[in-house]
């Protein structure tokens, strides 16, 4: 009996390092761009022949729930231009309707599930995870387990020669002869006299461009900050320098002396700065900033506002952004404004109508501990209701979470 349980142990131990040889590529806690529940997480992320096998947790020190999986899961990969199916989940129950039971995780309590898709094409090194569509309402509520910006290691099939491919065969050398050497006269050389190597010039690189008026396209003066944030040479400490462009041409040249990723904000009184990062490492860099004057009715979409999915905590990478609006506030203090925000049309709409509020109002209260007057801040949420696209596809979906700034007096 002993011999027999020896034998399925290593029977077992056998076939799961098999499992784990035919494993291609494995992402060890894959960087994810955003996730619908914080709650869950992407352990690992392997890469077979056949499947995308995905290793997530669900739980914590305060987290519990009722948790399923949507077997009508999809993976996308480059904005939806192509999907993988689900084939199977193991460690957790699979739901087929909003209204059935799961698998009920109490308060610190961490489940480890396994979630198998179709193999991903190699080339793809980022997808999406969208299991369902979330559900809100006062009686019942489910939120999906969806991840936008999975990050992972899939490199291209790379295209091998074959080994007996034409290629030119390699001269035949014939046998040595031992023989006996003859003796020749010596050669006298006369000695080349050493030349110079050639030494190639650096190739310059700089960032350049116009500056602009946005509405009447005419050539501005503008003042030119630019800061490197990453390359080689720098350890991201490096110091903010601005140049000017001209005020009859709008031109404007940054020679770069240490090439990486640069920040430029282009900023002039009157009007609305402007902000681009530039990668700067291997050649110069174009870019043109027209810039938006500061006018009653102007609006904006601040880019670089960021959030969680179905959250209103403002994320510290917004800080930059909402920084410059503080400044821009405070060099008009005159000017009122309207912050307006958007969601997609995933989820309930009036909870959509909510979210767009408390965001709103989020950035409200960072400008206001900045000392910016509550008085000149306005907000409305407008939820799914102002789309600026049809909201079908995984790329729409994202410009339409937006947050606008509206000048309501100057």
């Amino acid at each position: 009996m002993n011999r027999r349980l020896l034998f399925i142990f290593l029977s077992c131990l056998f076939a799961a390092s098999a499992l784990r040889v035919q494993a291609q590529y494995v992402t060890v806690a894959p960087r994810v761009d955003d996730v619908n529940d914080e709650d869950v997480s992407i352990r690992r992320v392997e890469l077979t022949d056949q499947y995308t096998i995905m290793y997530m947790r669900f739980g914590g020190r305060s987290s519990s729930g009722n948790i399923s999986f949507k077997p009508d899961a999809r993976l996308y990969v480059n904005q939806g231009e192509r999907s993988y199916k689900f084939i199977r989940a193991e460690n957790i129950p699979l739901r087929q309707s909003y209204e059935m039971d799961g698998r009920i995780v109490r308060p610190g309590e961490e489940v480890n599930f396994v979630a198998y898709f179709e193999r991903i094409d190699p080339g793809y090194t980022v997808f999406d995870l969208f299991e369902c569509k979330d559900r809100m309402s006062r009686t019942n509520s489910y939120t999906c387990f969806n991840f936008w910006g999975v990050h992972i290691t899939n490199p291209k099939k790379q295209v091998y020669a074959k080994r007996n491919s034409a290629a030119p065969a390699r001269p035949r050398v014939p046998p040595r002869t031992q023989t006996k050497p003859q003796s020749a006269p010596p050669v006298v050389t006369k000695p080349v006299p050493e030349q110079p190597a050639e030494t190639m010039a650096p190739e310059t690189v700089a960032i350049s461009g116009l500056t602009r008026d946005a509405k009447t396209r005419k050539l501005i003066g503008a003042t030119l900050t630019y800061q490197l944030l990453s390359g080689a040479e720098t350890d991201g400490s490096s110091a903010a320098d601005s140049t000017q462009s001209g005020d009859l041409t709008g031109a404007y040249t940054i020679p770069v002396d240490l090439r990486g990723r640069y920040v430029v904000t282009a900023s002039k009184q009157g009007y609305l700065s402007q902000t681009d990062t530039l990668n700067a490492s291997s050649r110069s860099v174009a870019r043109d900033f027209d810039l938006i004057p500061i006018t009653a009715g102007t609006k904006v979409t601040l880019k670089n506002i960021y959030f969680n999915a179905q959250r209103f905590e403002l994320k510290a990478e917004s800080y930059p952004e909402l920084d410059r609006l503080v400044t821009l506030m405070q060099s008009n203090p005159t000017m009122n404004i309207r912050l307006e925000g958007h969601t997609d049309i995933v989820g309930e709409f009036d909870a959509n109508v909510e979210l767009s509020r408390n965001r709103v109002n989020e950035v409200k209260k960072y400008l206001v501990s900045k000392r910016i007057s509550a008085g000149r801040i306005d907000t409305v949420g407008y939820g799914p209701s102002r789309a600026i696209n049809t909201n079908r596809t995984l790329k729409e979906r994202p410009e339409n979470r937006r947050v606008e700034m509206v000048i309501t007096k100057v």
